[in-house]
Formats: C-alpha cells, sequence, structure tokens
C-alpha cells in the first residue's frame, strides 16, 4: 500500500523499528544496572534513584510471591500517580503477573466490575480508597484474596484488621532483595488496560510486553528529535493509570532511562509546582491542563521554558492554545491519536508539517485504512470518511475472555478502532466522530449507557439519555436529557446529585435538560444523533 506519510517523517525517525525481543522487566533492570544512582523518581521532595527503585520492586515482587500471587494472576492498581504506582507496575513485571490499572476515584460498583472482570485477586491501593476495595470483598463483588495498602505521607489511616490485609511497607521490610526467578517472555500479557467498546461496557485490552515494548520504541523514536534521550525528564500529570499517562512516561523512562516527576493532583498550582521544582522537559498533557497553565497568573516568571515537549492527547487541541503555549515555553507540541487496544498511540503530528485539527501521521510500522461504515471491506478513497482500521505491532492481542467482541475488533490483523475519519493526500488523519456514542472528557472514556443505566435507577426518572457536547477546556462535557415519570419533579441538581453519588466526578453530567419525550431512531432507540443535533440548535441562538 502506498505511505505518503514517510515523505514527512523527521530525518531521525525510521520508517521501520527493529524491535529487540526483550520484555519490560529486562528494560528496567537494564536501566537500573547501568544508571544506579539517576533519579527514576521524584515525587515532590522525595527523590529515588534506579537502584533503590529496583530494590524495592524486588521486594514487592518477592511479597507478592511470598503471599501466593504466581504467573498470570491478575493485581490490580488503585493509586494516583504516587512512586508506588510505577514500583507496583514494575514488581508486577518481574513475576510476570499482570497488571490491571484502576481509578482509584471508582464507585464501588464500577470497582467491582473491573476486579470482577478481570479476575484480580490481589489488590495494590492507597489507603483513602482501601474501603472501596474491602466493601467489594465483604459483598461478594470481586473474588480479592489480598489487599494490600499504601498508607499516606502525615499519618495512617486506620483500616480493619484482618488476614488478607497488608501493609505495603511491612511486606517490603519482610520480603527478600534478590531478582525472581520467574521466566517472562515478550507474548506473555503485561497488562489489562481497561476501555470501553460498541456495548459501552469496560473491556480488558491485552496488552503484551512486546506491545508495549514496540509502542515504547515507536514512541521513543517519534519523541527523540524533540528531546535527546539524556534530558528526558517527565511531567507525569495525567494519571498513569491511564493508558496516554503509562506510555508517554513509564514507557518513556524505561526507553530513555529517563526521569519520572510525580504529581498526583494534577491542578494547575500542583503542576506548575512541579515544574519550577523539578524542570521536566516532556509533558504529556491534556488540553485542559496546557490552558490551565496559560492561564496561570505566575507562568511569566516560572521555568516553563525547561519543557521542550509537550505530548498533547485526550481531545483536540485548539490551534489559539497551542500557539500561545508554544510562544510561553518555547516548546514544540505535538498531538497523536490512539486507544487502549493500540497500547496508546499510532500516529503523530510531524515537526515538518502540523496540519491544524489533524492527529498527524502514521508511526513506524503502522498502517492505516480508512473503510467503509457498512461492512468494512471497501477501501474509501482519499478525503472521504468512513472507519479508520490500524496495523501495526503495538496493538492488543484481544479482549480479556471476551472473544465475541475480540472477533468484532480484530479482523485479518487489522483492528476496527469504531472511529470514523479520513486520511488526505499526504496520510495525515482527520477525526471526524465515533461510531461508538463514546464522550470523551479530559481525555477520560465516558459512555453514555453507562450514565443512563445508572438515572434508570431513579424513582421519578422515566427514560434518560446522554450526550457529548464541546467543552473548552475539556474537550467534552456530560449532558443528558431527562423524561420524569407523570406526576414527579426534579431540579438539575438533583440528578447530578444522584449521579455524583454513584460514578467519577468526570462521568457526571453538568448540564441536564428536562424534555416530554425522547427522539427515538426506527429501531426505537433513544437518537443520541438528534439530540446532539438539539442542543447544538440550542447553543446557537444562546
Amino acid at each position: 500500500m502506498d505511505r505518503p506519510w514517510y515523505a514527512f517523517y523527521d530525518k531521525d525517525v525510521p520508517r521501520t523499528i527493529a524491535y529487540p525481543n526483550v520484555t519490560l522487566k529486562e528494560l528496567f533492570n537494564k536501566n537500573a544496572e547501568n544508571n544506579p544512582g539517576k533519579p527514576y523518581l521524584v515525587f515532590k521532595d522525595i527523590t529515588l534513584p534506579y537502584r533503590l527503585c529496583n530494590s524495592m520492586a524486588r521486594r514487592l515482587a518477592n511479597g507478592l510471591l511470598k503471599r501466593g500471587v504466581i504467573k498470570g494472576d491478575r493485581v490490580a492498581l488503585l493509586m494516583p500517580n504516587i512512586p508506588q504506582y510505577p514500583l507496583s507496575l514494575m514488581a508486577c513485571y518481574k513475576i510476570g503477573a499482570i497488571a490491571v490499572p484502576a481509578n482509584p476515584l471508582f464507585t464501588v460498583p464500577e470497582l467491582a466490575f473491573q476486579l470482577s472482570d478481570s479476575g484480580a485477586e490481589t489488590v495494590v491501593v492507597m489507603a483513602p480508597f482501601a474501603d472501596k476495595v474491602i466493601q467489594t470483598v465483604k459483598t461478594g463483588g470481586a473474588s480479592v484474596k489480598r489487599i494490600i495498602v499504601v498508607q499516606t505521607p502525615g499519618g495512617n489511616i486506620d483500616l480493619e484488621e484482618a488476614d488478607y490485609i497488608v501493609d505495603y511497607d511491612t511486606l517490603l521490610g519482610q520480603s527478600e532483595e534478590h531478582e525472581p526467578d520467574i521466566a517472562v517472555h515478550p507474548e506473555d500479557v503485561a497488562i489489562l488496560q481497561y476501555t470501553g467498546g460498541t456495548t459501552g461496557f469496560p473491556k480488558g485490552c491485552m496488552l503484551t510486553h512486546a506491545n508495549l515494548v514496540a509502542m515504547l520504541e515507536q514512541t521513543g523514536a517519534w519523541c527523540r528529535p524533540g528531546c535527546p534521550l539524556d534530558l528526558v525528564r517527565t511531567l507525569a500529570a495525567v494519571p498513569l493509570y491511564h493508558v496516554f499517562g503509562m506510555n508517554c512516561n513509564i514507557n518513556m523512562a524505561l526507553y530513555s532511562a529517563g526521569t519520572i516527576i510525580l504529581v498526583a493532583q494534577p491542578t494547575p498550582d500542583n503542576i506548575l509546582e512541579a515544574i519550577n521544582r523539578h524542570e521536566p522537559t516532556v509533558w504529556a498533557a491534556v488540553p485542559a491542563m496546557i490552558l490551565g497553565m496559560i492561564n496561570h497568573p505566575d507562568i511569566v516568571s516560572s521555568k516553563l521554558k525547561g519543557i521542550k515537549l509537550v505530548i498533547c492527547g485526550g481531545a483536540p487541541l485548539h490551534v489559539e492554545v497551542m500557539k500561545k503555549f508554544e510562544e510561553l515555553s518555547g516548546a514544540l507540541i505535538w498531538e497523536g491519536y490512539g486507544l487502549s487496544e493500540t497500547s496508546n498511540v499510532i500516529t503523530g503530528n510531524s515537526p515538518i508539517l502540523r496540519k491544524p485539527g489533524s492527529g498527524g501521521v502514521p508511526f513506524p510500522d503502522v498502517d492505516i485504512r480508512i473503510v467503509d461504515l457498512e461492512n468494512g471491506t471497501k477501501a474509501m478513497p482519499t478525503g472521504e470518511p468512513g472507519e479508520i482500521i490500524a496495523k501495526g505491532p503495538q496493538i492488543m492481542s484481544g479482549y480479556w475472555n471476551n472473544q465475541e467482541e475480540t472477533a468484532n475488533a480484530l479482523k485479518d490483523g487489522w483492528l476496527f478502532t469504531g472511529d470514523i475519519g479520513y486520511m488526505d493526500r499526504d496520510g495525515y488523519l482527520f477525526i471526524l466522530d465515533r461510531k461508538k456514542d463514546m464522550i470523551i472528557c479530559s481525555g477520560f472514556n465516558v459512555y453514555p449507557r453507562e450514565i443512563d443505566e445508572i438515572l434508570y435507577t431513579n424513582p421519578k426518572i422515566l427514560e434518560a439519555c446522554a450526550i457529548g457536547i464541546p467543552d473548552e477546556k475539556r474537550g467534552e462535557t456530560v449532558k443528558t436529557y431527562v423524561v420524569l415519570k407523570a406526576g414527579m419533579s426534579m431540579t438539575s441538581q438533583e440528578v447530578i446529585d444522584f449521579c455524583h453519588e454513584r460514578l467519577v466526578p468526570y462521568k457526571v453530567p453538568k448540564i441536564v435538560e428536562f424534555i416530554d419525550q425522547l427522539p427515538r431512531t426506527r429501531f426505537g432507540k433513544p437518537d443520541r444523533k438528534t439530540l446532539r443535533a438539539m442542543d447544538e440548535a440550542k447553543r446557537r441562538q444562546m
């Protein structure tokens, strides 16, 4: 197939890569051996060098083995961006356990689903969120046998005593420091990265060591012209449990033997403090973070100019915002496109030619086609929209315990993304819409059906239908249309409060509109397309 995008590759970016036949634990061990005193993790006023981090990861790995975890077991990681997160991930890599990243802000039902679906029997959790895991055990919502609790600095949080609850630091102190003698292979699954699909229910993308090694090699090759390897200090403000945060921080460090600067609560003040204190050179950010920096009153006197490269994802970045930030920082911003199913990213904008609104050109060894929406067999002409399908070494091996969805997504080596877009004559990809009605809020996937089903449990609500609407800061935000039962009354705030009790904050509708009945498709389903058109018309009149 023709690959016109090669003409826009930086001279130092190869068209194809010879991927090393190694595992992620081998890369980490090599970095620790070659750079023992170099900082690996930086968190507030704490600096942890590679040698110490490798020792801690080994101790945790041996502690997990001693507690009964074996190769192939799933270990859920329920923490914000604190040092224990990457250390726990490295421990899983060392023993061939499969890490299951989870959002610590999940409600108990959301968490129970992911733990149950993955079959995770072990959870490493930050203490403030441990009670939710304990509740899943007590209610039988998951088959958790071990809870390893990371206490927060400045005082322990009291938890009930039970044999299955273990203190993280105690476990490390009781465990040996040697490298576990567990054979791990490139084709072994390393991570179950949960995402959503055409049904809207979360599914675990099986990402192997080989997938993630290919991803880090591609990302590293693409980023290297923007920041030399020996200068890589990533600012980890995007959550590490998100595939974007994982790849552009943990993977980037594995590739470059770089340093990860952790920000647990990514407020504009906290991000700017980390920039001023630790002077990162690479920053993976969502548009809302970049906008927050531009509008920060102390930005001019900050050390923002130390950042060389910004990787922006999660939502389109407005051209004006991009120009303003690059003027303030001197950094290069490149946007990309990807999914959890692709280990993060498959396209990136080239510094040779950036096209506003485009996700860029395919990465090395990645092919992208646009096919018809009906059958997915006909190649669409240049510039004509269709479904985006992709092939490359970083694409998942399938969905965990879900053969039907795997067969729908992977066909003859091609991933059918469910996203609608087109490619121009230069091979630049433009995203138009999603076949899935997924909403992306600040880089997080939100599935309307999940919100609908929550609202259907309210005794006053007859029907509900959520859509995504444009939001300057978040990319999109959630709006829900509600039909009340006869004789019932509710306020918008009551609907929002009801959702707050049952959903993580980014899924909670910000706007509620009450209507008499929902428009429906010819199949009798709520018509989200019509609702989006109604909202757009209403906003045009404002």
